[in-house]
């Protein structure tokens, strides 16, 4: 010790030895100047230097601890009791710096006024000072690595009852840090396992117990905090075990691994959808190296190529063999032009299958890529084009074909054209063709510097010629009419069979009638030359009609028609082989002739037939048995007609079912209403025409009205019974006895029906003709 030490420290009363030999460093320092007073020789081990009294003790001390220390020497003055603190020293000015545990402990002065002293000691720690820190800088980067790593750690001390989750462990669920622990017992927690998982995980954990190695890592599903499911991976392993080998601390580590199973599940739904696109469409796929010859294929390419059950892995040679050598060649040339970014290449080839050498059609889209050790592949598809080569060879046959029959339909039409305008048998334009030939000419006609004139020609006695020579000669009748008009004809005429014996010729004049009628005679001229059918010689004659577009009020094709056919109705009365023109008169007359019949058609459309009822009673009693119903024509001046007026025109003109139809509805609404007022009439009978019997709607008609059951007769006359009545009349006497109506037959005696006819239609009465009975009173025969 030095002199000024030896007297500081025997001035302040302190056995010298005892510091000098302490292996504890000491210095005395000055609180407010820091200025070392005295040391001992351990200080000067720690703080080397020959300068050490008087020179200020944070000259050996760390940067970092300075304010350590001048904290500890503070501290420690205003609370009069000794303070530790871990400081380091060295030389200056780097070091080396060695870890001190540094107390402090101030000094009473001998006398007032002397500075404060203090009694700095320091004991050497750096040895585990510095295991220390390696320890916790271990734990420091194992901290960092598990945070910057995802992992959640938990720690299950059996042992201790002791259970430890990392903040990243509660993090990846959802749950704060620093906050209770969610859950209180394993139990509870298993109630947070997706239902699906939570008996194989409570199995895993005791499994895990037991010290079970292939449940120390598994995979299972958690509620997350906000409500939706994890993937947790956990991996544990036992750290500690009790004597009897169980583990009594297991240690492990979470991790999330939603999004790689999401991925995976996303992975695994896509392979299977291309699975399927792929066995469905039966595409195989395949990745050949050029360099090696290899080719990697699916068992659906096998499947193409026949190779059977065989490895998926084969020489390119092997198809070349059952590939067709010119398809080979091509497809050969196509790959060694292919380079990497090029677009797929599609082709089709055809091959013998190796396993039954059947032909098979092949499409192929390839396309170059290169894989990570940059080698060049070729990857690409097949599927099977068999059957759609087929069908397009079919579906150009079938072109063909149709191309071919589009030809013979064409020509079909043509001929159906020709078939529908045009008469089977002379050949000439027929009914329609004249009506749109003669429509287009009247529409043209103010165009046209001629005036149309057209002429309705009719052979004579036709149906002699028929009935006499029969029909071949009738043919060849009409077809020597044909050629005649044909040759009077000029090349703007037109000329046309009407249909039977009747023919219509268009032309232009502009010379007057005269002009036409010299065409006319000549047409009249040529068909009276005699004509050889046969043996026979035949002579015709024929009448001609003509109108003119002058002698129509309203010019069309219609009204030419009309005028036409009145024209040869007026030459055909004149006798035979006669010229007649159409003039405003003679349709004046023709309209007088046509009065009855209009009047007879507007009566029908406006109801104009009314029943007349004639009472029918019993000659002894005189008793009321029926009331006959007799159709009335009520005119417009309030006279009424008898049947004889408007039958036979009625019949004529096939009016006779609706009038029938009219008074059978007026007379069952009479008998109902009759009925109604408590008159109960007997019953009702309505005569029923032939034309009526026979029509086969005459039931279905009749169901359509409310018919009085029993109390409903028709009499029909005895000319319509024959012995051999035809089918639909006998069926419908069949269906009115159905519907609950009597048969009557009318005007017995005057017809030609026998007994056995009678029993065939089985009547429920007969009217005798009042021929034969009127004269009973008067006539002895």
């Amino acid at each position: 010790m030095t002199e000024d030490r030896s007297e500081f420290w025997s001035k302040s009363g302190i056995a010298t030895a005892a510091i000098e030999g302490s292996a504890v460093a000491m210095a005395a320092l000055d609180v407010f100047s820091l200025k070392i007073r005295a040391v001992n020789d351990s200080f000067k081990a720690i703080a080397q230097g020959s300068d050490l009294v008087g020179a200020n003790i944070l000259d050996w001390v760390h940067t970092d601890d300075r304010p350590v220390l001048q904290s500890l020497l503070s501290t420690a003055e205003k609370k009069g009791k000794p303070l530790t603190r871990e400081i380091r020293f060295g030389p200056r000015p780097d070091g080396p710096w060695r870890w001190m545990l540094c107390s402090n402990k101030p000094l009473r002065p001998e006398h007032e006024g002397r500075k404060a002293l203090s009694l700095l000691s320091c004991t050497d720690i750096n040895a585990q000072k510095l295991r220390e820190l390696e320890a916790n800088e271990r734990a420091h980067r194992w901290d960092y690595a598990l945070v910057s790593s995802g992992l959640g750690v938990w720690d299950h001390d059996y042992r201790r009852g002791q259970f430890f989750y990392s903040q990243t462990w509660l993090t990846m669920r959802g749950y704060p840090g620093g906050g209770p622990q969610p859950f209180g017992s394993t139990e509870e927690w298993l109630q947070l396992v997706h239902p699906d998982d939570r008996d194989f995980v409570a199995k895993a954990i005791e499994r895990q117990k037991t010290g079970d190695p292939q449940y120390m890592n598994f995979e299972y599903r958690e509620r997350h905090a906000d409500g939706h499911w994890i993937w947790i991976e956990c991996r544990g392993d036992a750290v500690s075990s009790f004597s009897d080998h169980k583990p009594a601390r297991i240690v492990g580590t979470d991790r999330d691994i939603t999004d790689r199973k999401n991925a995976e599940m996303l992975l695994s739904r896509t392979r299977q959808r291309l699975e399927l696109a792929l066995s469905t469409s039966r595409i195989g796929v395949f990745e050949y190296n050029p360099e090696t010859g290899l080719v990697i294929a699916d068992k659906r390419i096998c499947e193409i190529y026949g190779f059977g059950e065989e490895a998926e892995t084969y020489h390119a040679s092997r198809l070349g063999a059952i590939a067709d050598p010119d398809d080979l060649n091509r497809i050969r040339t196509a790959l060694h032009s292919l380079k990497p970014g090029d677009p797929p290449v599609s082709d089709e080839f055809k091959i013998y299958r190796e396993d039954d050498g059947s032909v098979r059609h092949v499409r192929a889209l390839m396309t170059m890529r290169i894989d990570d050790e940059g080698q060049q592949n070729i990857l690409g598809i097949n599927w099977d084009v068999t059957e759609e080569v087929r069908l397009r060879q079919d579906l150009i046959t079938a072109k063909q074909l149709a191309e071919a029959r589009n030809f013979e339909l064409d020509r079909a039409k043509s001929d159906i054209e020709q078939a529908a305008l045009h008469d089977y048998l002379t050949g000439l334009p027929n009914r329609r063709f004249l009506d749109d030939e003669l429509s287009r000419r009247v529409e043209m006609a103010p165009t046209t510097a001629g005036k149309i004139a057209l002429m309705h020609i009719d052979i004579d006695d036709f149906k002699a010629v028929n009935d006499s020579y029969g029909h071949g000669a009738g043919d060849a009748v009409l077809r020597h009419a044909a050629q005649v008009l044909l040759s009077v004809s000029r090349h703007n005429d037109f000329v046309a069979r009407v249909g039977g014996d009747e023919f219509a010729f268009i032309c232009s004049y502009t010379n007057g009638a005269a002009g036409l009628e010299q065409v006319a005679k000549r047409m009249l001229l040529e068909l009276s030359k005699p004509l050889e059918v046969g043996e026979h010689r035949i002579r015709i004659g024929a009448c001609v009609g003509i109108v003119t577009a002058d002698a129509c009020e309203d010019l069309s094709a219609g009204s030419l028609m009309k005028n036409s056919d009145l024209a040869l109705k007026l030459a055909k009365q004149q006798g035979k082989n006669r010229i007649a023109f159409y003039s405003a008169d003679l349709k004046s007359a023709v309209a007088a002739n046509r009065t009855p019949v209009d009047r007879l058609m507007q009566a029908v459309e406006q109801c104009d037939f009314i029943p007349f009822y004639q009472p029918q009673f019993d000659a002894k009693t005189l008793r009321l048995t029926g009331i006959e119903t007799l159709a009335r024509w009520r005119h417009a001046d309030g006279s009424f007609g008898q049947p004889s007026e408007f039958m036979p025109l009625a019949e004529t003109l096939n009016l006779m079912n609706m009038i029938d139809t009219s008074i059978l509805a007026q007379a069952t609404s009479d008998f109902r209403r009759w009925s109604d007022l408590g008159l109960d009439p007997p019953g009702i009978s309505l005569n029923l025409s032939p034309r009526r019997l026979s029509d086969p709607a005459l039931v279905s008609a009749l169901e359509e009205f409310e018919l009085p059951a029993g109390k409903l007769t028709f009499e029909l006359l005895e000319s319509i019974f024959l012995d051999e009545p035809d089918d639909i009349s006998a069926y419908n006497l069949k269906q009115l006895r159905r519907l609950g109506i009597c048969i009557d037959v009318d005007d017995f005696g005057t017809g030609y029906t026998s007994i056995s006819g009678l029993l065939k239609v089985a009547p429920n009465g007969l009217k005798i003709a009042r021929e034969l009975v009127l004269p009973l009173p008067h006539s002895p025969d």
